[in-house]
């Protein structure tokens, strides 16, 4: 496969110019123009098709839905396709939500508001119909599967979008147009996704090539590509008629990595970025890296010889250098010597101390010898480099050589040459974000390669420890949490219609209520301390523990599963006085006391659980395998790490609980637990009641629904479970009877109460902790 490019080709820019264009002339069409007669009888002809059908268009239609999104990608990972599936999630949300931007700014209504022959064969939500999102969904995912797939799957994703369209029809969801607009829609978002993700360049000819050489002068009688690790660029090996070996890099107009909207992708995601500006043509790339290799050559760095440059047609650009009879490191068979470590880092020592900065030592930029190393592609590079430039040097090359070498070794080598304080000042860079792709795989092949190499530094630098820098804007963990979020928002949206009344509901409350909602909430936060303290035995004052509690509700916000809260505890008994083994086994008899409380109430409350059948609505039948399969997906993702983690931990717990007992603090411990439990579901019953009565019936059922939302608060993946709390509280209640209204109202007050309002004092707490230097 050929080196991937994130500039665009020319035929990605007219089918980019052509997709819009085509989009915005459909869009402006539909908003100005009546329904033509041609589109009502085509209408008219796919509602009405035999009802034995409806079934089976109605299950393929589900591939144009929102979720299918993300089912796409599950499957895409499934078969180890990574980039496959990033390019489906990403492809799949731009279609969705562009989708519904434009039917904002259209503003078509639905065919059943528009005439009134219209059989609706299944629930429609939303009133705007102009384009089809589900067309949208459909052809993007379509075309990026039939990319990724082959020729072969052409056929088949054209026929998926056939029939999605003619099922959304079908059931009254849409007109004619609308499904052409999704189309458009669809594949202007795949453009748009090809020109973030890149694609994979043509090779190039080989006369092409030739006749570019025999212009410089050099006549070839052997030419062949060379596969392997090459970025924005397809090298090439020659023969002269001579004799002579030449290595030929082509970087090609179409296929550069260093252009605009991939250091705009850099920019955006880590931070101190230092990118030269796009380079605006291949020939100024080209020239770039002949002239840092120069520099690096009179530096005394072993680089390949600059032969000549050229320009090859179609803005391609050509560089020609001496070959180099070695294997890239990751090729090497045998053994690496000592002596090759050391000419490494040999090498990268005069670079930095020329003021080059290399910023691409992977395996396969490290051409190894018998005893002495060359570094090639110094495409990268950066003249007048930056300390932090220098660093992830160090990090980079480390990690490329610890692949292959004892990891002490590499430490030793690299401090040989380059000295202590230039290894040492790598530390806060020793961290996967900061590596190539090549060398994250690294560091999968070799689990804990890089806590190797720091131990192995503070080792022999023990007093230059540094925290880790903070290198990624966005990770990959912020991108889910807003597709976790988005998804919430699009399940939640169709049953918010009645959001006005429970705002409403929430400006007239009851403010005795409100009031005694968030007293209520205060008492958790006592609680909570007297459960922490409980579990240490007594050994930490119930104020402070108190107010670590409330520092918690500030850094929970800031970490899911009130890891934060869990974190800042940690800290504080260590301050304390406690051992790390001690103070993680109060932590965790703290969290097994709450556990065992939902225990001991679910019998309680259980007989509460009957719930009127008249409650369960088609939109809830329907969601609900959904649901399940989210939490089937949770409980996958959970139980391998609660395996993993809570073997070692729980026979710490169990030996914690027995000295409890015997010291006659468990019994205490498990009151003061179940205490802060019904305190929570108390809190979301007042909640429930300052929008409007609520029966004293309802309080058991509404204490279920309690431990099921912060059940769930406690698994999402988002902070404080920000999101699918909400959705799961509103939904048990909506189960028990509560209106739709009221139920809303209700969870905002509680979330008002006990997410939002303990933010600002949770941070008073916690820099009041930190002046008194208890975390």
């Amino acid at each position: 496969m050929g080196a991937r490019t994130h500039r665009p080709s020319p035929a990605l820019l007219v089918s980019l110019t052509v997709s819009a264009c085509l989009l915005a002339a459909l869009s402006a069409a539909v908003r100005s123009h009546r329904v033509p007669r041609w589109e009502q009888d085509l209408l008219a002809l796919l509602n009405h098709l035999p009802a034995g059908l409806t079934p089976v268009l109605v299950l393929v239609m589900q591939v144009g839905s929102y979720p299918a999104v993300f089912v796409a990608a599950a499957a895409a990972v499934i078969a180890r396709r990574i980039g496959a599936a990033w390019t489906l999630l990403l492809a799949g949300n731009l279609a969705y939500w562009l989708a519904a931007a434009v039917k904002v700014t259209v503003a078509r209504q639905r065919p059943a508001a528009l005439f009134t022959d219209v059989v609706l064969r299944e629930t429609i939500t939303g009133r705007l119909g102009y384009p089809s999102g589900h067309v949208a969904v459909a052809t993007a995912l379509a075309l990026v599967a039939a990319r990724a797939g082959g020729p072969r799957w052409r056929r088949a994703a054209w026929v998926v979008i056939g029939l999605v369209a003619v099922a959304r029809i079908h059931v009254g969801a849409h007109l004619p147009i609308d499904v052409a607009g999704g189309v458009l829609v669809g594949w202007l978002a795949v453009c748009l996704t090809r020109l973030v993700v890149g694609e994979v360049g043509p090779q190039r000819s080989v006369p092409a090539l030739r006749a570019t050489l025999r212009r410089r002068g050099i006549e070839v009688a052997w030419l062949a590509p060379i596969h392997g690790d090459a970025r924005g660029s397809q090298p090439w090996q020659a023969v002269t008629t001579g004799g002579r070996r030449l290595f030929v890099k082509v970087t090609g107009g179409e296929q550069r990595d260093a252009d605009w909207v991939y250091k705009l992708y850099r920019r955006m995601r880590y931070r101190h970025v230092a990118d030269a500006p796009p380079y605006l043509s291949a020939r100024q790339q080209s020239e770039h890296e002949t002239c840092l290799t120069l520099l690096a050559a009179r530096a005394g760095v072993r680089v390949p010889a600059v032969v000549t440059t050229a320009a090859a047609p179609g803005g391609d650009a050509v560089l020609v250098q001496e070959f180099i009879d070695a294997a890239p490191l990751h090729a090497v068979v045998e053994p690496v010597p000592p002596a090759a470590v050391r000419d490494a880092w040999e090498q990268v020592a005069r670079l930095h101390r020329a003021g080059i900065a290399h910023r691409d030592l992977r395996a396969a930029n490290v051409l190894v010898g018998r005893d002495h190393v060359y570094l090639v592609d110094l495409g990268f590079g950066a003249d007048d480099a930056s300390a932090e430039q220098r660093a992830r040097d160090v990090v980079e090359l480390m990690v490329a050589l610890s692949s292959r070498v004892d990891p002490a070794g590499v430490v030793a080598a690299a401090i040989d040459r380059l000295g202590v304080r230039a290894v040492a000042d790598s530390v806060p860079f020793l961290q996967p974000a900061v590596l190539s792709r090549a060398g994250r795989t690294a560091l999968r092949a070799r689990p804990g390669m890089l806590d190797s190499l720091r131990q192995e530094i503070l080792r022999r630098s023990p007093d230059r420890d540094r925290p880790a820098a903070k290198v990624v804007r966005i990770s990959r963990r912020t991108v889910l949490e807003l597709l976790v979020l988005g998804l919430v928002v699009h399940l939640l949206l169709p049953q918010l219609g009645e959001i006005r009344t429970a705002l409403g509901l929430i400006v007239h409350a009851n403010p005795v209520a409100v009031a005694a909602t968030v007293l209520g909430s205060a008492l958790t936060y006592l609680l909570s301390g007297l459960v922490l303290r409980l579990a240490t035995a007594g050994r930490v004052p119930l104020g402070e523990t108190t107010l670590v509690q409330v520092a918690a509700s500030f850094a929970n916000r800031l970490a899911p599963g009130s890891l934060g809260g869990a974190a800042l505890s940690l800290r504080y008994l260590h301050q304390k006085g406690l051992v790390a083994a001690d103070a993680g086994t109060a932590v965790a008899v703290s969290r097994a006391a709450g556990m065992f409380s939902v225990v001991v109430l679910l019998p309680v409350l259980l007989p509460f659980a009957r719930q009127p059948a008249r409650i369960l609505t088609h939109d809830a039948v329907r969601a609900l395998p959904l649901l399940l399969g989210a939490l089937a997906v949770l409980l996958v993702l959970a139980v391998p790490r609660v395996r993993r983690r809570g073997r070692a931990a729980a026979g710490q717990v169990v030996t914690a609980l027995r000295e409890l007992r015997h010291q006659h603090g468990l019994r205490w411990l498990v009151v003061a637990s179940t205490a802060l439990t019904l305190t929570y579901g108390l809190c979301l019953y007042l909640a429930l009641i300052a929008a409007g009565p609520v029966p004293l019936a309802h309080l058991p059922p509404v204490i279920l629904v309690c431990l099921v939302g912060e059940g769930v608060s406690s698994a999402a993946p988002t902070p404080g479970g920000l999101g699918a709390t909400e959705a799961a509280l509103v939904s048990g209640l909506l189960l028990y009877g509560v209106p739709l209204d009221a139920a809303v109202a209700g969870t905002l007050i509680y979330r008002l109460a006990t997410f939002w309002l303990p933010v600002p004092p949770g941070y008073l707490a916690f820099r009041l902790l930190t002046r008194r230097r208890l975390l």
